[in-house]
């Protein structure tokens, strides 16, 4: 499976990246990459079922970075693709979540 980041998700992924690497140690950023990958392993796999953001649209979130950013995301398993939308820090307003 394949995974696609909008190019929202692309921004905020590299912000977070940045953010981790100015006000944490290197092992905080290996942390959130390593729960990020094992996220969209047990997707690939489907070991595990991560609750909807959007039941309509299919949409799942999860929480990584010591559950303090939500990874949105939605498989096409036809296509072979993970979508992942948006990763949104959880301290952030809600109200400026992009629309998904």
């Amino acid at each position: 499976m394949r995974v696609v980041f909008s190019k929202i998700a692309i921004i905020h992924f590299n912000e977070i990246l940045n953010e981790l690497s100015e006000k944490w140690t290197e092992k905080q950023t290996r942390v959130f990459i390593s729960e990020y990958e094992k996220v969209i392993e047990n997707v690939k796999i489907k070991l595990v079922t991560y609750p909807y953001y959007s039941k309509k649209h299919q949409i799942h979130f999860v929480l990584i970075g010591k559950k303090n950013v939500k990874m949105y995301f939605k498989v096409y398993t036809k296509d072979n693709i993970i979508l992942v939308f948006d990763f949104f820090k959880v301290k952030r307003n809600p109200e400026k979540l992009h629309k998904l």
